[in-house]
């Protein structure tokens, strides 16, 4: 009968370990997921907020930039020697454009990203018609009092886009935190299963002595 001992042993101890093996193997496929949702949280960390964050700062520069040349212009001859360094802005603008509408905007961001454009474009239209009014030398008050409307309304636009990525960041700073919490938690699973496993080898080894001891004893009275 010893055989037939010996089989069902290793069928219990197959058993057990094929069940701590799907449980690894589950855990494993877990933490794959895990690390690529942390790296993906912190791509869009870096890519949709850190450098939005960036363009909107560069937006306000040039813009701050743009206006002192403007206001520090105060004829149509001292205009012009500022031009090519105020095309040099509406340029970079431009660009900074383009980057900003390339990441990954929210529903509120697109709102106020349409907004922007439109906020920009009539800068650049009230611009031309400051400085069409002196060149005519028509008088230039209203004009200048537009433009600058137009400059502290497309800052504003900027502030409330700044804003959006402070809350962005936070929010994908408390999910890449509960990714790690649960990846922890995972960990300390498996320890316990592996401690489990431990002790269930254990019990087997220890019974199968005392079987096998029980076994000998009989054997021994024939």
């Amino acid at each position: 009968m010893k055989w037939t001992y010996s089989i069902a042993q290793k069928l219990k101890i197959a058993s057990i370990l094929g069940v701590i093996f799907i449980l690894l193997f589950v855990k494993n496929v877990s933490d794959k997921n895990s690390f690529i949702a942390l790296g993906d949280t912190f791509s869009n960390v870096y890519e949709d907020r850190l450098l939005a964050e960036s363009y909107i700062y560069e937006f306000s520069d040039h813009l701050s930039r743009k206006k002192l040349l403007i206001d520090d212009s105060k004829d149509i001859e001292a205009l012009k020697l500022h031009n090519n360094a105020i095309k040099e802005h509406h340029t970079s603008i431009q660009q900074l454009l383009v980057a900003f509408g390339k990441t990954q905007l929210t529903p509120t961001e697109e709102v106020l990203f349409r907004d922007l454009k439109k906020k920009i474009q009539q800068g650049i239209l009230l611009e031309k018609q400051y400085i069409t009014a002196m060149e005519t030398g028509v008088s230039t008050e209203q004009s200048k009092r537009l433009l600058d409307e137009s400059f502290y309304a497309t800052l504003s636009n900027l502030n409330h886009l700044s804003h959006i990525q402070i809350t962005e960041g936070q929010r994908l700073n408390q999910a890449s935190q509960k990714i790690v919490f649960g990846s922890a938690s995972q960990s300390q699973f498996e320890l316990s299963l592996l401690m489990v496993l431990g002790i269930v080898i254990l019990v087997l080894i220890v019974s199968s002595k005392s079987a096998i001891s029980k076994i000998a004893q009989n054997s021994s009275l024939n």
